[in-house]
């Protein structure tokens, strides 16, 4: 499908902010503690490693054939960004900000050291990129074994990077120790962290929309109920992004799920 510059936008924000909606919410997590050192608490195991997997989808690329261009949802949030079509008076600001932070922290390489897979008879220090092991970690929440040659891949090629050469047969079994460590362990303690950076993304999100919320809703007099609708910029033209535009004001109409919270710094910086 073919969409112009401001259609491409909404749609990108419409899609991030819904990914974002389902990680960041009182059904997935509570927010324990206070600021500045909050944390975010899974409901469950299972909440754990759903959030993990949509995780997946927000850092992965999106489908050509229906979005029209293949982007993370990060790097189309930084196109938007880069060039905003609604920003008003610095609205952008706290956006841009936001997603710069959580896409340093995710490409940042760190050392986890002594890794111990028994299954091999190794230990070692590993060297990764967190967004590297986030992936891999979702993608093993999701699938069975059989479905993970591209996990395999994946740890032969990191693993590579470490010096140490991985068979297939190796990677496949390592596969199970290595979720422990990375997502049990690893991806646990991080997640109050990367809860915090969906959540600031989407306060972001609100903010940004905001002058064009106000500027785009039409209140129509009405005895009984409010009824309302909105007035589409002039470079909204096709009906899919006409849909996501109503949806997405409609969306910001309220403020975020979560409030916003704010963790200990130290669990940004290890690992």
């Amino acid at each position: 499908m073919k969409f112009n510059d401001t259609e491409r936008e909404v749609i990108f924000i419409k899609a991030v902010k819904e990914l974002i909606d389902e990680m960041v919410n009182l059904e997935i997590g509570n927010i324990i503690g206070s600021d500045p050192h909050s944390q975010f608490q899974f409901s469950s195991m299972t909440h754990r490693k759903f959030f993990n997997i949509i995780l997946v989808d927000f850092l992965s690329c999106s489908d050509k054939n229906v979005l029209g261009e293949q982007s993370t949802y990060l790097s189309a949030l930084k196109s938007v960004c880069d060039s905003p079509k609604f920003e008003q008076n610095g609205s952008i600001d706290n956006l841009k900000k936001c997603v710069s932070e959580f896409g340093e922290w995710l490409s940042k390489e760190v050392v986890v050291e002594k890794i111990w897979l028994p299954s091999i008879d190794l230990e070692t220090d590993l060297s990764i990129k967190r967004v590297e092991f986030i992936k891999i970690c979702g993608n093993i929440s999701k699938h069975n074994f059989s479905r993970l040659s591209g996990v395999v891949r994946e740890l032969k090629t990191i693993f590579k990077r470490n010096n140490i050469v991985l068979s297939d047969d190796q990677a496949l079994v390592i596969i199970e120790e290595f979720y422990q460590w990375f997502h049990d362990d690893i991806f646990t303690y991080h997640s109050s962290a990367i809860a915090e950076f969906l959540n600031n993304i989407r306060w972001g999100i609100y903010e940004y929309l905001q002058p064009e919320f106000q500027q785009s809703i039409v209140y129509e007099p009405s005895e009984d109920i409010t009824r309302y609708h909105y007035t589409y910029p002039d470079e909204i033209k096709t009906d899919f992004a006409k849909h996501c535009y109503w949806e997405l004001m409609n969306d910001i109409r309220s403020k975020p799920y979560m409030k916003k919270f704010h963790v200990t710094e130290y669990l940004k910086m290890r690992y």
